[in-house]
């Protein structure tokens, strides 16, 4: 019988700043999802735990993108087929443009953008993703993840801005900076709108929103 405490290897003893990270992020998972009628917090906690479990992989190390193709790989392989897809879908705000992410444009993923044959495909990533992703229906797992990732730095909870304003210095703008927003708004509002609470309350920040 498959038990959640069998990834907890992929983690070592929880020093290197990823993992520390899922922490942070499965901590917080699990504290909205307290706040929502029929959420199991629990399995929210492991959702979010092993939201970045493909960082690792040796090959996440050398290229951190291929993090959420291993982490989905890993994850099959134990089978954690309900888990599975945290790796996948904790980066982006809206499923239905995997354009919007905060701090990367990939143009192979812009519904807007024409001729993608042009464009020159970099690996197994820009293609393994949008084919998986295909056969899942969003949960409010997947919006609870996505936030709570948005909402953690390393060890520590910070505001959505806060993150944002990081991604922007250190990537760069996005020409969908105000779509990402937008997307980002919309599950801040789901999450509220079910949990009755204001999500920066829920974290324990100041109520900026």
């Amino acid at each position: 019988m498959l038990q959640y405490k069998d990834v907890l290897s992929y983690f070592g003893n929880f020093h290197e700043s990823w993992a520390i990270h899922c922490l942070c992020v499965a901590n917080l998972s699990q504290s909205i999802a307290k706040t929502i009628n029929g959420c199991d917090d629990k399995f929210a906690y492991w959702y979010g735990l092993v939201h970045d479990i493909g960082r690792s992989t040796e090959r996440s190390h050398k290229e951190p993108r291929y993090h959420c193709v291993d982490g989905y790989i890993i994850l099959q392989n134990l089978g954690f087929h309900n888990l599975k897809w945290a790796p996948l879908t904790h980066s982006f705000p809206d499923l239905n443009n995997l354009s919007l992410v905060p701090g990367y444009y990939n143009p192979l993923w812009d519904p807007d953008v024409k001729n993608k044959n042009k464009i020159p495909i970099q690996g197994l990533w820009d293609v393994f993703i949008p084919a998986n992703l295909k056969s899942h229906e969003e949960t409010i797992y997947d919006t609870i993840v996505c936030l709570a990732d948005l909402m953690s730095a390393g060890n520590k909870v910070v505001s959505i801005e806060e993150r944002l304003a990081y991604a922007k210095a250190r990537y760069g703008e996005s020409p969908k900076d105000e779509q990402i927003l937008t997307a980002i708004n919309k599950k801040i509002d789901l999450i509220e709108s079910l949990s009755s609470q204001k999500l920066n309350k829920i974290a324990g920040l100041e109520d900026i929103k």
